[in-house]
């Protein structure tokens, strides 16, 4: 059992504010946080917190927030062995946190537009499941999944952000996991109200049988579209503080799980509480939960 991630690695400039800026409005920040961030980055920190072995692939800048990277990644556990140093600066990310716990994001690519896939998938033991976003090149990320997909294994695939380049990778997928947000855009419809909108759309993103699309609901939970059935779960009620980081705990533990050959209703449920517990706490990768938080919380849930 083994995740390999292929993806972005920022430094996220955390600046938490009463409520987020208005279009040309200037909001004063309580403070500034620099903390580890990037999809690809938090989605390796959530699945090797949840106890898989887990592989990043990716790039960092000559800069202190590449030094800062590779020394968080080793601090959670992640094998940053195939992680490339690029000369110029690392991937940053600029995160406005409400104090609702709702947030916006800027990103520079950094380093992170100059990503590479290897040629061959890393040899993994046992089943493996290949995780990559769209915050690295898309013909980067179609190499990486040719490759995982002759290795025999699992893709999945978060298009996020959204963009034209990323809906020709949605195929590549055997799981796809995206927001209303996302899908709305994919589909090229309004964000879908209430669930059977929301099933319609997922299904017209179905591109061959035995895949998934999973649509995240924020508080509301998940409803995935599979080969003959739909799967609608909730999530539990908990507190908000901060909802960075919460796509990537779900999209990282969701990895893990169906690693260690848990069914997708299983791996779905599992997911959706260890997001439950991320947003909780301030932060991205800062406030992802360890196993043994996640095995708690199911217990209650």
């Amino acid at each position: 059992m083994t995740v390999v991630v292929f993806g972005s690695i920022n430094r996220d400039l955390v600046m938490r504010v009463p409520r987020l800026p208005l279009a040309g409005e200037t909001v004063a920040a309580r403070g500034l946080d620099l903390l580890p961030g990037g999809k690809g980055a938090n989605q390796a920190t959530a699945s090797a917190l949840h106890g898989v072995p887990t592989m990043l692939i990716g790039a960092v800048g000559d800069d202190e927030h590449g030094a800062a990277m590779r020394a968080a990644m080793a601090a959670a556990g992640v094998d940053a062995s195939l992680v490339q140093n690029v000369a110029g600066p690392t991937g940053v990310a600029n995160v406005f946190v409400s104090d609702e716990g709702e947030n916006q994001i800027v990103i520079v690519a950094g380093a992170n537009a100059h990503v590479a896939a290897p040629e061959a998938f890393p040899a993994c033991a046992g089943r493996a499941v290949a995780v990559a976003q769209a915050e690295v090149p898309a013909a980067q990320v179609a190499r990486f999944f040719a490759a995982a997909r002759a290795a025999g294994a699992l893709t999945l695939f978060n298009p996020a952000p959204a963009s034209a380049e990323g809906a020709d990778l949605i195929a590549l997928a055997d799981v796809v996991v995206l927001n209303e947000t996302e899908l709305a855009f994919f589909v090229g419809s309004a964000v879908p109200d209430g669930d059977a909108a929301v099933e319609a759309a997922a299904r017209q993103l179905v591109s061959r049988r035995g895949q998934w699309v999973v649509v995240t609901l924020g508080g509301a939970g998940v409803l995935a579209c599979g080969p003959d059935e739909t799967l609608r779960l909730s999530a539990p009620r908990v507190p908000v503080v901060d909802t960075t980081g919460a796509g990537d705990t779900f999209c990282g533990v969701l990895a893990a799980r169906l690693s260690e050959g848990a069914g997708i209703g299983e791996a779905l449920r599992v997911a959706c509480v260890a997001a439950s517990l991320s947003v909780q706490r301030m932060g991205a990768a800062a406030s992802m939960p360890v196993r043994a938080e996640v095995e708690a919380a199911l217990v209650v849930s």
